[in-house]
């Protein structure tokens, strides 16, 4: 079988789903092959970078425009009715690899993918099947295209909200969101905490950084650490360079001057913050200055990197602290694995990764469109809490005292688990690639026969 993967790098998430599709097929079905294409880059790079530039731009500077646009376009408009018929001239543009690669079937990680890939199959009639794979736990109106054959979501509700919009809730599939298999396999919890030099017997929060929000983050941690709650804390600062620098030479000021910042007037803190931020020129900020290549950091040798691993204790008036501060990891599994809350935003893919670590979540500035959809769905569920804008470290602090609430949102993780999302995706292709077969007559009929009793498939 052949497998065009079609997503885009807006966000980051989509082609992270993409590769763990592209990764479970490789190391399950060798015979089968696969492709990854990132299919806004495919029809122009003019269009992929004002698309993806554009996405961070706004949800940066106005996410509340931002906001008005994805819900405007999440109904019949005439915003969305230019931007389809813009995206189907666009979609010819792919034709050339169609030819080339010849697939068998085609999953859209992408709502803009879904619409071109839609768009060649009603108007050339291609006759590929296509899966749309939904990376998110809310449903938008460019998702729902007419040429998709299946759609896969993460939750019951998606279900529900199709229907709203027509689609035939049969043609729906609720396996979850793909992940990189690591996240399927056990570990040994002592023994990956001392291998990272961390206290097995203190809790430990996660605090996942990303590329947007330094300023918020650095104020979050502040006033995280400076609560009475005992814990350990691990900073991953992703490809960020000025806040990771930031962290550093933070955490490298000795005791006494952090301990005389901790002590601070309550209605002074905010403004000592402020110059604190101004000192280390977290509001001069570029893009230039924001990421590194990923190469710069690798897990097996973060010490004899620049941007590699620090481990520091920060004390303030309600104790010490230990702190480890991370720059580009790729063992982000075991991370959560140790974890007992991670502090981050509710970005699809990361928001399954904590679920399939049974981790609870505490959601920070969730922008308008998808993040706040999928924050209040994860808060609906009990698998987390919202952080305020003003005093977020005090939520956290009565998190971790109330042990039931922790127990109660780690077994919510657990029930919302969608084991092996990747192979459940791969064998609905499996199946309507054969369907197609059988409509096209390319099966004698006792190879019909044996596939429609191996595979319990009724033809609707």
């Amino acid at each position: 079988m052949r497998i065009l993967i079609l997503s885009a790098s807006t966000g980051g998430g989509h082609m992270r789903t993409a590769n763990a599709m592209k990764k479970y097929i490789e190391e399950n079905r060798p015979d089968d092959v696969v492709q990854v294409v990132d299919t806004l880059e495919r029809v122009g790079h003019l269009y992929n970078k004002t698309v993806s530039e554009g996405y961070e731009l706004m949800v940066k500077a106005a996410p509340k425009f931002f906001g008005t646009v994805y819900n405007q376009t999440n109904k019949e408009t005439p915003m969305n009715n230019w931007a389809t018929k813009f995206q189907h001239i666009l979609s010819k543009r792919l034709l050339p690899l169609m030819v080339e690669f010849r697939p068998d079937v085609m999953i859209c990680v992408h709502a803009f993918c879904a619409d071109m890939a839609s768009c060649l199959k009603m108007k050339y009639k291609m006759d590929v099947p296509i899966i749309c794979l939904i990376t998110d736990f809310a449903i938008h109106k460019m998702y729902v295209q007419r040429g998709i054959d299946a759609y896969v979501v993460s939750n019951q509700e998606m279900v529900y909200a199709l229907e709203a919009f027509g689609v035939d809730p049969h043609t729906v599939q609720v396996s979850g969101i793909p992940i990189d298999p690591v996240f399927y396999n056990p570990q040994n919890r002592v023994q990956l905490m001392k291998k990272m030099n961390l206290d097995p017997n203190l809790s430990t929060l996660l605090l996942m950084a990303g590329s947007f929000g330094v300023k918020d983050i650095f104020k979050i941690y502040r006033e995280i650490v400076e609560t009475e709650a005992d814990f350990q804390i691990i900073v991953i600062t992703g490809k960020n360079k000025k806040l990771f620098e930031a962290f550093s030479k933070m955490l490298d000021k000795d005791a006494s001057y952090v301990e005389a910042i901790a002590e601070v007037p309550e209605e002074n803190t905010e403004i000592e913050l402020e110059e604190e931020l101004e000192e280390l020129d977290l509001y001069n900020l570029t893009e230039e200055e924001a990421e590194l290549p990923e190469e710069a950091v690798s897990t097996e040798d973060t010490k004899e990197t620049t941007y590699g691993e620090i481990n520091r204790v920060y004390s303030g008036k309600y104790g010490k602290k230990p702190t480890k501060l991370l720059y580009f990891v790729n063992n982000i599994h075991e991370y959560m694995y140790i974890s007992d809350l991670i502090i981050t935003k509710p970005g699809g893919l990361t928001v399954s990764e904590a679920i399939a670590s049974t981790l609870p979540m505490a959601i920070f500035s969730a922008f308008p469109g998808q993040e706040e959809d999928n924050a209040e769905y994860l808060q609906r569920n009990n698998m987390a809490v919202r952080l305020p804008k003003k005093n977020p470290g005090k939520t956290v602090h009565n998190l971790l005292l109330n042990t039931e609430k922790m127990a109660a949102m780690k077994e919510a993780c657990r029930r919302n688990y969608r084991e092996n999302s990747a192979g459940k995706i791969f064998e609905l292709a499996d199946r309507l690639v054969k369907s197609y077969r059988i409509k096209n007559k390319t099966y004698d009929a006792e190879e019909v026969s044996e596939m429609l009793i191996k595979n319990n498939f009724s033809g609707a």
